[in-house]
């Protein structure tokens, strides 16, 4: 009877934290991928400078072609693992991405009644050209 009493006190809430470990582990995967890919769309979108407002005054902050950078953050996120949701946003000084992954499947999360996670990133890129500081001595 003690034993049975020690497998329940011991082996189930390490059974428990064990599953935890593994979910959690899959979720902060998926939280860097996700980042990773909106970071990426986002410098991309920021490489898309407009250049008629580069030459017209070139001591200005640099400018982005606002349906350029788009499509260029856009594209980015069209060639990544299906699944993701994307909402960009862009300006002539900016390029924000707000990602949201597919549903991922919980293992042992699913016993608390919790099925899928969907995992949600936010990237933010503005466009710099040439040198931005003075290299150090």
């Amino acid at each position: 009877m003690s034993d049975l009493v020690f497998v329940l006190v011991v082996l189930i809430p390490l059974l428990g934290l064990g599953g935890l470990a593994v979910d959690g582990g899959q979720v902060l995967v998926e939280r860097r991928v996700v980042q990773g890919i909106a970071d990426g769309a986002a410098r991309a979108g920021a490489t898309e400078l407009d250049e008629a407002s580069a030459r017209q005054d070139p001591t200005s902050a640099p400018r982005l072609d606002v349906d350029a950078a788009w499509t260029a953050a856009a594209q980015y996120i069209a060639v990544q693992p299906p699944g993701l949701e994307a909402h960009i946003d862009t300006s002539s000084s900016a390029v924000v991405v707000h990602l949201t992954s597919r549903p991922i499947p919980m293992s042992f999360l699913r016993l608390a009644g919790i099925t899928t996670v969907r995992i949600e990133a936010d990237a933010r890129a503005e466009p710099e050209t040439g040198v931005v500081a003075p290299e150090g001595p």
